[in-house]
């Protein structure tokens, strides 16, 4: 037995691949990127072109339609192989596996099979829905529920309407086979109640877990007050089922007695004579139910239908005997799910016989001795088998249109829809962004490089400037020092021939003081211009303390004299150009008033 001991994959991003070989290792793995949307699903239903069963006049009567499509549409067994899975409560249940027979091509992908109430994988219906989807290239995996297989199980029980737990361990378990297989579900009756609960409790992780859709007829919608309510679905469906619920439910409590609830009673189940109380009795019982009521509204599939995120089709007729046709799921049960709803007036419970032809008449001494005996779910040895069905066709039909949808050559082109295509899409476009943020930062830097370098030069700029004021500093210190130096020796000479002048020596001996001296001087220039005042300053300070050729005056008065003269540079020199003082021409170096007037007259006029 395979399918123990495994982690529970179903918690989100768990699985593992048990590394096996892809047999549709061509198709792209399912990621978050390349998940079906809503609107795709909702596309994918709404695009299939549904057919309408038209019942002949023969088979528009319920009944008739449901039970001779249930005794007399007795298909060729399948070359089944059977695989055995260990639950983890202790028990286990069987998966009978059909090969693809559509060898042109590789298989689509694995579909999920779950037969009806008390029936089997090799109940006439069930072989029909395997025949159709192996036929279409589908490989497909029967399940029976536990106690179905014709094996006794190991627990009190075996399942209910909404007993999902097989069902999600089988689609783990293949999931870790080959992570990259397509998977689907469908079902008749209360299998395709277990699977259509099984896509809601999943939403969006159904997809995640590579379950893409599923395609389910004639689930139950209500209670079971109509096929108990009226007498005569009562004695022929009720108690049909009843004959092998029964005894089932026997054998199970003489083998595990102490195994079963305290509150379990044997003798209701015993005595029972409707299927509402099976449910009370021994479902509810046994599972944890309240009653069969509380069973109801937790389990019908109609309260689930709104949280299924994959294309899910459901096909019921108005007239099936076992449901109330007021309780058949509408708009406003599927809300926000993806589920395409489709009635047809007649068809009976999973009939649907569209002709004589759909039969295999070869089977009825078969039949007969099936009724006598009350087995259930032999197949005929020998003779034409019954073809496929309407039922089995049109479920079958919408899975091919589902898968071909899927498909690499559709899938994310020409359909725009989430693939691994569409994910290639978004990584080009993301790589586009990223092309052009990268652009953007590109020349962001090559902006901040030029800032730099602009910065960079100013610096150098300004460290030019600084070095050039440095070095003008120190040539307009050169200069100062130079011109002091000069100024300082050309006024002390032009002084020491002033005062050798008889002029001055005939205005000191006269005078015999400084003042004296000045106003001699001023007269002798003409005027009180700055220039004489200058000059005359500096006659007193020579007159008044007599210096040496060589060597300058060190008094208070003389320094002040040295600023002023050093203040006034240019016109010094300036005057000391154009002033005539030497003695060459025997004049005695006398400032005559003309020359005084015109070194005003020129500017020479210190500032």
């Amino acid at each position: 037995a395979v399918g123990q001991g495994k982690d529970d994959l179903w918690n989100k991003g768990g699985y593992v691949s048990a590394g096996r070989k892809s047999l549709v290792s061509r198709r792209p793995k399912l990621t978050e990127a390349n998940m079906p949307s809503k609107e795709w699903c909702l596309k994918r239903l709404n695009s299939f072109d549904a057919r309408d069963y038209h019942a002949p006049w023969y088979m528009q009567n319920p009944h008739v339609n449901t039970i001779v499509g249930a005794l007399f549409a007795t298909p060729q067994p399948p070359p089944y192989r059977r695989e055995i899975f260990d639950t983890p409560d202790g028990d286990f249940f069987t998966v009978d596996f059909l090969d693809s027979r559509d060898k042109r091509r590789a298989p689509r992908g694995l579909v999920f099979l779950y037969h009806g109430l008390e029936a089997n994988s090799l109940s006439p219906l069930t072989v029909r829905q395997a025949w159709s989807l192996a036929e279409a290239g589908f490989d497909v995996a029967s399940i029976s529920f536990r106690g179905c297989s014709g094996e006794e199980n190991l627990r009190p029980g075996g399942y209910h309407m909404g007993f999902t737990d097989d069902v999600r361990q089988l689609a783990k378990e293949m999931h870790q086979r080959d992570p990259s297989r397509r998977m689907y579900v469908t079902g008749t009756s209360l299998g395709g109640n277990v699977m259509t609960k099984l896509l809601g409790e999943l939403g969006d992780d159904a997809a995640r877990y590579g379950i893409l859709g599923g395609a389910v007829a004639c689930v139950p919608t209500s209670d079971n007050s109509v096929i108990d309510g009226d007498k005569f679905a009562r004695e022929v469906y009720s108690a049909n089922f009843l004959k092998s619920i029964i005894p089932k439910a026997e054998k199970q409590w003489a083998k595990f007695g102490e195994a079963f609830p305290k509150e379990f009673e044997i003798d209701r189940v015993r005595n029972a004579s409707t299927i509402g109380e099976i449910d009370d009795y021994y479902i509810s019982a046994i599972y944890g139910f309240e009653d069969r009521f509380d069973y109801y509204e937790r389990n019908i599939c109609v309260g689930w239908l709104s949280q299924i995120q994959v294309p899910l089709f459901m096909v019921n007729a108005r007239d099936d005997p076992f449901f109330d046709v007021n309780a058949l799921p509408t708009k406003d049960d599927v809300r926000d799910g993806t589920v395409r709803l489709v009635e047809t007036q007649h068809g009976g419970h999973c009939g649907y016989v569209d002709g004589l032809d759909s039969l295999s008449l070869g089977s009825i001494p078969g039949v007969i001795a099936r009724i006598a005996t009350g087995r259930k779910g032999e197949m005929e040895p020998s003779g034409k088998g019954a073809p496929n069905g309407w039922l089995p066709d049109e479920m079958t039909r919408f899975l091919v249109h589902l898968d071909d949808a899927y498909d690499n050559r559709e899938f994310g082109r020409t359909e725009q829809i989430s693939t691994v295509f569409e994910a290639e899409e978004e990584l080009r476009d993301r790589c586009g962004t990223l092309e052009v943020h990268a652009k953007e930062l590109q020349m962001e830097r090559q902006r901040l490089e030029k800032e730099k370098s602009d910065l960079l030069a100013e610096k150098a700029q300004q460290e030019e400037r600084m070095s050039a004021k440095q070095a003008l500093m120190q040539r307009l210190e050169a200069i100062y020092n130079e011109a002091e130096v000069r100024a300082s020796r050309e006024i002390n000479s032009a002084l020491t021939s002033f005062l050798k002048n008889d002029n001055q020596r005939r205005l000191t001996s006269e005078a015999g003081d400084a003042i004296q001296a000045v106003d001699g001087v001023q007269r002798e220039a003409g005027g009180s211009s700055q220039l004489s005042r200058i000059i005359a300053e500096t006659l007193v300070t020579k007159v008044s303390s007599p210096m040496s050729p060589t060597k300058p005056a060190t008094s208070p008065d003389q320094a002040t004299l040295a600023s002023a003269v050093l203040a006034r540079m240019d016109a010094l020199n300036a005057v000391c150009e154009r002033l005539n003082l030497s003695n060459g021409d025997g004049s005695g170096g006398r400032i005559s008033p003309e020359v005084v007037k015109q070194l005003l007259e020129d500017g020479a006029t210190p500032p």
